[in-house]
């Protein structure tokens, strides 16, 4: 009779089977640790293990919980799952354990004391992202009411000769563009450091302005409009619910009821963490008798890529590696299996060649110092450390962008041509590249047999009722000039113009009126005005209910769009008790997104996956965080889109060259830290500011890049243009241009493998 295994002898199986980080996290038993991991380390099987771990060697008696968090509902999911396994395979009940992310979990912490955290769920509901934004342009438009001297000043700019047309462009610039980006970005930076409106404001007065405008008075009170708009509706959003949790937490019996049910805390993704989340986590965690916390925090500094468009700050997670270092509490997760070894050499030589070329302080350096190892010949993942395709490391530089795409396309058909089942993708910087690829690779891959799809393409459909309303509002009130520039940019975006002038666009009354009496007239918005004016003759003479197929077959939506755009109408015009008017069309159509009641009708499969194998996946370097292909491609490489430069939009350029929104809030995170005594101080010297918002601007495209060289396991496809766009809005006009800096070292650094 074979005996069964004892507990001890699986978890030493199980131990044995790990690296030698994953050994290490394993290992923990106590206190805080710090884990730093590559790319491609296992950081998920390493942290379900040590929890299943964890949870094997806790005392029978104790019925606390190992909480795990994480930042998406994708990752928790799979974090959960692999928990669950490992215990199965240790023979023990999936229990004992919770997966949740950092906002179910602060929802759950709020919703237990609504008497301290404020939040009761029968009076408020959690704010959509399309309703927010619609709460902060109202913002916009009550403070430009109570503040028209400020806005005067910037409507000023740095030059203003008086001219009404000039006067209306600007105003409209400001309202859709730079306050409704200046609210995005710094409401949340403000909301994340704990504070009110009117605390912020208390603390506003000793900071120095920089520059011309007092931005950072200008964000507190749209700041304070936001947050009457969200009481006024009942509303709250992600900040507030993480606000109320830490309110709870502050209580000192709650913090201790809390604590008292937790066994340790671990996080996975700890880079991308916010300073109130971070507040959130540290409140929450047990304290051991020794004073530490019981938290785990798992995370890759270098792949901090949210940092310029969220709260989230890569320093905290070093500056906590830093702490646990000192106290020999760090691990690495060095070791990688997913890519061949000449990319992981690639992506560790650039990683190295930043840090040392690195113009500005040390502390802004884009990378944590950590270079990816390949696996031991034992370790267990099946094909680590795969084989390449071809040289694995494939560099090219072409003559123009065009030469790029016609080199990509020849080289995907080789492959798919040796291997039908090959998975491949092509990282892009923004999404108007992801378009031009689709554009000109479509058709000559599928005549090849190679299925491409552009990410994107499944969220057009999602978008397709703010494009009717759009639509809808400039042909109810054509003369806005508001509803004018934003059916133009729906327009735009799909393909229906080319990128337009803005800078050139008279006032409604000129644009769509006559052209005899625009003299002036830029020829490339003709064009523009006539498809404006078959809109405006499509309210006479269609009723209202036929209006919104109209519209689609104008934006030439695709099969999935038309079915999806008809689904919107048959609802729309069941809503109507009578004839169907224009104005109750767009009230139901604004009601109907509010509430996100709309599903796309999908006329393909909809289980088709960004990383199916036998197909062409087209998306963004930062969607491709997470995921792997065997082949990745990176076209389109040149300075001027990593690291890129700091010119700000050609329609805001009457504000000044600088990155004023970028200023403001590298201002405010300095001012808020300096209160810390974390040893800084607010800027004085505007030169001081611009050179650190753009060097942290740089330090995070370099980051981005690493992490698209990552996502490949045999072969690597870097491509550079000696002419390419300026600004991919205008993808046809060529300018010569420089490779990205870390591309040129690579050039030079293995000659061996340029094509």
């Amino acid at each position: 009779m074979i005996a069964t295994p004892s507990l001890a002898d699986r978890l030493q199986k199980m131990r044995a089977q790990l690296r030698a980080g994953q050994q290490q996290l394993a290992a923990w038993q106590a206190g805080s640790l710090a884990v730093s991991a590559v790319p491609g380390a296992g950081k998920s099987t390493g942290m379900a293990v040590a929890a299943a771990i964890a949870l094997a060697q806790r005392p029978q008696r104790d019925r606390r919980q190992l909480y795990l968090v994480t930042v998406t509902r994708s990752a928790a999911l799979n974090l959960r799952q692999k928990v669950r396994e490992t215990l199965q395979q240790l023979g023990l009940s999936a229990v004992g354990f919770t997966v949740q992310t950092l906002h179910s979990l602060s929802l759950q912490i709020a919703s237990t004391a609504p008497d301290l955290s404020n939040l009761y769920w029968d009076q408020v509901s959690l704010v959509s992202d399309r309703r927010k934004a619609q709460l902060l342009r109202q913002a916009i438009d009550q403070w430009i009411e109570a503040n028209p001297t400020l806005f005067q000043q910037l409507l000023r700019g740095t030059g203003f000769d008086g001219e009404l047309a000039e006067q209306l462009r600007r105003s409209s610039v400001l309202r859709n563009e730079f306050l409704f980006e200046l609210a995005k970005t710094l409401i949340p930076e403000i909301k994340s450091s704990g504070l009110s409106p009117a605390d912020f404001a208390d603390r506003l007065s000793p900071w120095p302005v920089l520059g011309d405008y007092p931005l950072l008075v200008i964000a507190q009170g749209l700041y304070e409009f936001y947050q009457v708009g969200l009481q006024q509706a009942s509303l709250i959003d992600f900040d507030d619910m993480v606000l109320s949790a830490v309110r709870v937490l502050d209580n000192p019996q709650a913090r201790r009821t809390w604590q008292s049910s937790i066994l340790a805390l671990f996080e996975d993704e700890a880079q991308d963490s916010s300073p109130l989340q971070m507040q959130l986590l540290e409140r929450l965690a047990p304290v051991t008798t020794d004073q530490q916390l019981q938290l785990v925090r798992v995370g890759d500094p270098n792949q901090a890529i949210n940092s310029t468009f969220t709260s989230a700050d890569p320093l905290f997670f070093r500056q906590f590696c830093e702490q646990c270092d000192r106290r020999q509490q760090l691990v690495m997760f060095d070791q990688a299996g997913r890519s061949s070894p000449t990319i992981f050499r690639a992506a560790n030589f650039v990683l190295q060649w930043v840090n040392r070329h690195w113009a500005h302080s040390d502390s802004l350096r884009p990378f944590r110092e950590q270079a990816i190892q390949p696996v031991d010949a034992e370790d267990p993942q099946l094909n680590a450390n795969p084989e390449p395709l071809g040289l694995g490391l494939e560099l090219l530089q072409t003559e123009t962008t065009i030469a790029t795409v016609e080199r990509l396309q020849q080289r995907l058909i080789d492959l798919y041509a040796a291997n039908a089942e090959t998975q491949a993708a092509i990282l892009v910087r923004e999404n108007r590249q992801a378009h031009y690829l689709r554009d000109r690779l479509t058709e000559p891959l599928a005549k090849a047999g190679i299925h491409l799809w552009e990410a994107s393409d499944r969220d057009r459909n999602r978008r397709i009722p703010e494009e009717m309303l759009a639509l809808l509002q400039f042909i109810e009130r054509p003369h806005q000039p508001d509803r004018l520039r934003a059916a133009l940019q729906v327009l735009v975006n799909r393909d229906r113009l080319p990128a337009l002038p803005w800078e050139a666009l008279p006032a409604p009354e000129i644009f769509l009126g006559d052209r005899l009496f625009w003299p002036d007239a830029n020829p490339r918005l003709l064009p523009c005005q006539r498809l404006c004016q078959q809109l405006l003759k499509a309210r006479s003479e269609l009723p209202p209910e036929q209006l919104i197929p109209f519209l689609a077959l104008t934006l030439h939506y695709d099969g999935s769009e038309l079915a999806t755009a008809d689904q919107l109408a048959d609802q729309l015009g069941r809503q109507a008790w009578s004839n169907l008017s224009l104005g109750q069309l767009l009230a139901d159509l604004q009601n109907l997104l509010e509430s996100d009641r709309l599903t796309s009708v999908e006329t393909e499969d909809p289980g088709l996956a960004l990383t199916r194998s036998g197909q062409v996946t087209i998306l963004t370097m930062h969607r491709s965080k997470g995921l792997d292909w065997d082949c990745v491609f990176l076209p389109f490489l040149e300075a001027s889109q990593i690291p890129g430069g700091r010119s700000p939009k050609q329609s805001e350029a009457f504000l000044g060259p600088q990155p004023w929104i970028a200023i403001a809030r590298l201002q405010l995170r300095r001012a808020l830290q300096a209160e810390t005594g974390a040893g800084v101080e607010p800027f004085t010297d505007l030169a001081a500011a611009v050179s650190e918002a753009q060097a942290l601007r740089e330090a995070e495209e370099y980051r981005l890049l690493y992490v698209a060289m990552t996502r490949a396991k045999r072969l690597l496809w870097m491509a550079s243009a000696q002419q390419a766009p300026r600004n991919w809005t205008f993808p046809q006009s060529l300018i010569d241009q420089t490779p990205c800096p870390a591309l040129a070292a690579l050039y030079r650094q293995f000659p061996q493998h340029r094509c």
